[in-house]
């Protein structure tokens, strides 16, 4: 083969489900294994980014040894297993098929265009031969390929298109970019030689002379560097409640990017002898007492003080709800503590309560969440409500009407046991929602 990528022909973009010869199933070790590796991600929202990418990799990595066990793959120096990364960037770079670098980008839906940051692409220490669309599928613990496109067809693209860096630090590339053939990408990295995609490289200390304009570049990057890092270490307690890119320039963002010393300033500070266990989840166990952790307060959870009558008059919508439940057959204790959170779409609003208790003999936990309205907001017309632990669905139903009635539901589970939620409405805005805890050691 030559030492030039092969032309592709591009396909309209088709459901994952039709792409039998990719389809890999995850393991439950998978599923633990992405989760714990999210729990070093000190900003919630991003936890479950990390959390199905490090999915999209280990399924990426089943695929391939299924598909062709003769090619090696390594992905233990991956971006998405080193929180330094990956709290920036939280997809899964530096991934390595024989000596090609690949970089596995997990698309949550069915989309024409993909928000991809601008790193993989700009900054060397991120930039990867091929790109890797992934499908996943958490809740059937299941992955699919749907696409990949070379370094070199990116520029290729890009110099004809010239999409602009978007102000949350990413690309908006065109699905119609990448290759639906995987067995195209399994030629490419049988045949092509890694040399034939040139990658970008540092260009710092590079064709430095020693004239005095290189000495006027260095020096102005030194004090844009130093004022970057004092403006960092100012906003270091902010960073661990927003988005980078909503502290920092585009500009900025690159520098960041570009300087692991820089990055390494937006680490946690942990002591050796007793560390900083950052877990992605809503820690119920300070609900039941009557406290609020930090992750739920970042994501907007209001304890409701007391599941008594009298203490919810000011909760008429909640009340209902309860009066609903307890018609039922769903008996609510009196130590069990509640907390709503609102969630907000173009089709409407809802409100998401969540109550939990732990049974008598301290065995065991329950929790029941419920889809209300909020005062005087219209909720979309239909709502999918999912339940599940680590390993399985829980539960799983649909509202097609949201003014005939509720949808709730109630698990229960041992005292470590985690329960994720998704939410979704009218069929196109999905709500997913940290996991829920107990907290304990």
């Amino acid at each position: 083969m030559t030492n030039q990528a092969p032309d592709i022909e591009f396909t309209d973009f088709i459901d994952w489900r039709s792409l039998n010869e990719t389809r890999t199933e995850l393991s439950v070790d998978d599923l633990k294994k992405a989760a714990l590796n999210s729990q070093s991600i000190f900003l919630p929202q991003q936890r479950w980014q990390v959390y199905t990418n490090t999915l999209a990799v280990l399924g990426f990595q089943k695929w391939l040894y299924e598909r062709s066990p003769d090619l090696s793959i390594d992905i233990q120096d991956s971006s998405i297993w080193k929180s330094v990364y990956a709290n920036l960037v939280p997809i899964a770079c530096n991934i390595q098929v024989g000596n090609f670098k690949i970089c596995i980008i997990n698309a949550s839906s069915l989309t024409d265009e993909h928000n991809i940051p601008f790193a993989a692409f700009d900054i060397p220490d991120f930039t990867a031969h091929f790109y890797v669309l992934m499908q996943v599928e958490e809740e059937k613990a299941e992955v699919a390929i749907s696409g990949f496109m070379s370094y070199q067809q990116y520029q290729k693209y890009q110099k004809t298109a010239n999409i602009k860096t978007e102000s949350d630090w990413t690309y908006e590339i065109p699905d119609t970019w990448f290759n639906s053939n995987t067995n195209d990408l399994i030629l490419n990295l049988r045949c092509l030689v890694p040399d034939a995609i040139n990658l970008p490289q540092f260009s710092i200390n590079s064709n430095l002379n020693s004239n005095l304009n290189s000495n006027l570049d260095i020096n102005a990057k030194t004090t844009n560097t130093q004022t970057l890092q004092a403006k960092i270490s100012q906003l270091k307690p902010r960073f661990q409640k927003q988005y980078p890119w909503q502290l920092l320039s585009v500009s900025e963002g690159r520098e960041l990017l570009n300087s692991p010393e820089l990055m390494n300033l937006l680490q946690p500070q942990t002591n050796p002898d007793s560390p900083i266990s950052i877990k992605p989840l809503i820690n119920v166990a300070k609900w039941l007492q009557n406290q609020v952790d930090t992750v739920a307060e970042e994501l907007g959870w209001m304890l409701i003080p007391s599941l008594a009558p009298s203490g919810m008059r000011y909760l008429e919508n909640f009340t209902q709800i309860r009066v609903s439940l307890e018609q039922q057959g769903t008996h609510i204790p009196a130590s069990a503590q509640a907390a709503y959170r609102n969630l907000d779409c173009d089709r409407g609003s809802l409100r998401l309560y969540a109550i939990a208790w732990i049974d008598e003999d301290n065995s065991e936990w329950t929790l029941i969440v419920a889809l209300g309205s909020q005062p005087e907001k219209s909720m979309p017309k239909k709502l999918d409500l999912e339940v599940r632990d680590a390993t399985q669905q829980l539960f799983s139903q649909t509202l097609t009407d949201t003014t005939q009635g509720i949808i709730y539901a109630e698990v229960i589970g041992d005292l470590d046991e985690c329960f994720w939620i998704n939410i979704t409405a009218d069929d196109e805005f999905l709500f997913e929602i940290p996991p829920f805890g107990l907290g304990m050691e």
